[in-house]
């Protein structure tokens, strides 16, 4: 992550207004989670800034490169929890075992599989969990202090790109990580003035509230993060959640299943049923 060129606001907006920092997967794909930074972090932050014009995927190649350190990778296998056993329950079948890990290891952010994984925020928020953020970003005035850094997303390119692409490619399903981001993602899905609903998810004695919203054929749903201690972290409240998001979702949806990519790294992504490209979508 350390650079050596100092950009300007400019640069940095045009950057952060594009696919980067996104593990990506199918944007056509029925339904998307946004979290608020990405992890891992699959981006170059050199001179000169190159706006990402197509997402990323989690082709064949790139599982075989991370295979090491897919493992310590647990909210992605959380994500993978919860569409395991939503494809099961669409599919009318038992949620087996191994269902979860054989998601995660084949079809989780899949060039053409179910789901598509999105960041409010460009940038990793722990960049080693050591480093500072004002230390790894020194000399980087748009981005120090980190606040500052948040008001470029939030005024600028980054969230006005995420509403574009959401309007553009009309998921069923908005999955959307973290309740204490909740203005955020108002925010930057363009939500202000719809009318939210408050749901719980309720297996055995467990009882997580959820925040939903419904516009334009998309449901957004504003839940607890995959991690701490109020979060939906365990398989009862995984497979549940799995479970209501099957009731928004159809066997096709799932059909596309299976054709893990290509034989580049994390690819990028080209011939959906719509256009990627940015020049497409920022029109």
């Amino acid at each position: 992550m350390r650079n050596r060129a100092a950009f300007s606001g400019q640069e940095l907006d045009d950057y952060f207004a594009s696919y980067v920092g996104m593990e990506g997967g199918n944007p056509a794909g029925a339904v998307w989670f946004c979290d608020r930074s990405p992890h891992p972090w699959n981006e170059s932050f050199q001179a000169p800034l190159v706006p990402r014009t197509e997402p990323l995927a989690w082709d064949a190649n790139f599982r075989k490169v991370h295979s090491g350190i897919m493992g310590k990778w647990q909210s992605h296998q959380r994500i993978a929890r919860i569409m395991a056993a939503a494809r099961a329950e669409v599919l009318g079948l038992r949620l087996g075992d191994s269902d979860s890990k054989q998601y995660y290891g084949h079809q989780l952010y899949a060039p053409d599989g179910a789901e598509f994984k999105l960041n409010l925020f460009p940038l990793p928020a722990q960049l080693d969990g050591v480093t500072p953020w004002s230390k790894a970003f020194r000399g980087q005035s748009s981005l120090v202090p980190i606040a500052r850094y948040l008001d470029l997303c939030r005024q600028g390119g980054r969230f006005r790109f995420l509403a574009k692409i959401c309007a553009y490619w009309r998921p069923k399903v908005v999955v959307c990580l973290g309740q204490r981001h909740t203005e955020d993602y108002v925010r930057a899905f363009a939500l202000d003035g719809v009318a939210a609903e408050d749901q719980q998810l309720q297996p055995a004695d467990l009882v997580k509230s959820l925040r939903v919203l419904v516009r334009d054929g998309t449901t957004w749903i504003i839940c607890p993060a995959l991690a701490g201690p109020s979060a939906l972290n365990s398989d009862v409240l995984l497979d549940a959640f799995g479970r209501m998001l099957a009731t928004r979702l159809e066997l096709a949806d799932f059909s596309r299943q299976g054709a893990i990519g290509s034989s580049s790294g994390c690819c990028e992504v080209e011939g959906r049923r719509q256009s990627s490209n940015l020049a497409s979508i920022m029109r």
